[in-house]
């Protein structure tokens, strides 16, 4: 089986075909390129690369059970309290899977932790696509929390080993939440509404159940046998929180993530406000969607340029002041297109903030430790996936539009003033980038 996405999403072509087994790489390439005296330059990705982005494509677009939770408790006779509860189990087992994931990568290794979650995800999955108890629900939605995003720092760490050189990490970044995390998204959108109608619910559960085990089995047969690391180079939690330039990466992301998500939780309640249907609401995502996926492409090239010597904290900087502004402006919004606008304004400040970020992870995270740096950056999005409902709730419930406005914007640029001392962090003056105490990180921020 192979899977392959659509190719105007990969300038180089080199991300166009998944294979389903490993195959090793022809050397022909850089066999020509050593004997006319040139260093070696790789031809194409790694074909473990592509094979986790095509299941990462195949998890995403059949994600079903997270966007469709609340419908499903809601089905199961319960009501809005229950709801709540069990999407906020979700999200705090969201935020405790980065974690874990982070952690089992650099200790049992990518293939073991990815065949483990998918399996775990499977099975959990299944068995809330019948269950009717509310203690069950709960349980059941922290438990699919805990996995529903494992493949992200399976796959972050692996860029990280098997792409060392940063222009093609930040292609293969940019491709892959423009296309695999968006077009995924815009799929399961657009299919789950469709078989929910037709399937039912619980149908949704078993599918996505059944991509997870798809995924699960193909790592299995075709990732190359993990390789254990000897205890002494491991890091612990606290040792790597530790790291200044890693708590205020994850501070910045959270807050520009904050803005960016607490946008899409309040805007069903804005346009519900301003006479508009849940049909205009879907038509704003899918087409912010498509922005994304659009974009993506054109602004690759240049992005991959700009972050070839290293991490820019002028772009993640502006990347978060842009998106605040947009998320910000379109609170005000009063008509579907003035929505729209604002959401796919915000597509090109996603792009580069997306592909930024994960380039400042790539430089600071240790060989030892790819996989606890990056599952602890993969909580920023499960920990503004938890605020932003709340912080957007509060505010349009006691000040309005405005104080959403207000707030969105404010937590946005928070999130870009904190780069200045990211930036001071990741290049001291008289050496090179090391990890910082966190206490003198802290007092940088002054």
């Amino acid at each position: 089986m192979t899977i392959t996405p659509p190719l105007t999403a990969d300038p180089d072509g080199e991300l166009a075909a998944v294979p389903t087994c490993v195959l090793p790489r022809s050397a022909s390439a850089e066999q020509s390129a050593v004997g006319d005296g040139r260093p070696p330059t790789p031809t194409s990705y790694p074909a473990m690369i592509r094979l986790l982005l095509g299941g990462n494509l195949l998890v995403c677009a059949a994600s079903f059970a997270y966007p469709f939770m609340s419908y499903h408790v809601a089905e199961r006779g319960h009501g809005a309290g229950l709801v709540a509860m069990v999407l906020a189990a979700f999200g705090v087992g969201w935020v405790v899977g980065q974690l874990l994931c982070g952690w089992l990568i650099d200790r049992i290794g990518r293939r073991a932790t990815l065949v483990a979650t998918m399996a775990f995800a499977a099975v959990v999955l299944t068995l809330m696509a019948g269950v009717h108890s509310a203690l069950v629900l709960v349980a059941g939605a922290a438990l699919a929390g805990i996995v529903c995003d494992a493949p992200r720092p399976v796959i972050s760490a692996a860029i990280s080993e098997l792409i060392p050189d940063p222009q093609r990490r930040t292609k293969v970044d940019a491709f892959r939440f423009g296309w695999v995390v968006n077009g995924g998204g815009a799929i399961t959108g657009a299919a789950g509404g469709l078989l929910a109608g037709s399937l039912g619910l619980p149908a949704l559960f078993l599918l996505n159940a059944a991509a997870c085990a798809v995924f699960g089995v193909v790592a299995l047969c075709c990732l190359p046998p993990d390789t254990r690391r000897a205890a002494s180079a491991r890091a612990g939690y606290r040792e790597v929180f530790s790291d200044a330039r890693l708590v205020l990466l994850l501070a910045s992301s959270v807050a520009t993530l904050t803005a960016l998500m607490g946008f899409f939780a309040v805007m069903p309640m804005l346009m519900i406000a301003q006479g508009l249907s849940a049909g205009a609401f879907g038509l704003t995502v899918m087409t912010h969607a498509l922005a994304v996926m659009t974009l993506t492409p054109m602004i690759t090239p240049w992005l991959s340029r700009c972050l070839a010597g290293g991490p820019r904290l002028d772009l993640l900087a502006a990347a978060s002041a842009w998106t605040a502004v947009c998320m910000g402006v379109g609170t005000l919004a009063h008509s579907a297109a003035m929505f729209t606008v604002a959401a796919v304004a915000c597509a090109p400040g996603e792009i580069v903030w997306f592909a930024a970020g994960a380039g400042v992870v790539h430089h600071i995270a240790p060989a030892p430790q790819r996989g606890v740096y990056h599952g602890i950056w993969g909580t920023g999005m499960a920990v503004a996936a938890v605020i932003a409902p709340i912080l957007a709730s509060y505010g349009l419930s006691h000040g309005g539009e405005l104080l959403v406005a207000v707030s969105t914007l404010a937590v946005g640029l928070l999130g870009a003033a904190l780069c200045l001392p990211l930036g001071r962090a990741l290049t001291p003056a008289g050496g090179p980038a090391l990890p910082l105490p966190l206490d003198r990180g802290l007092r940088q921020l002054g």
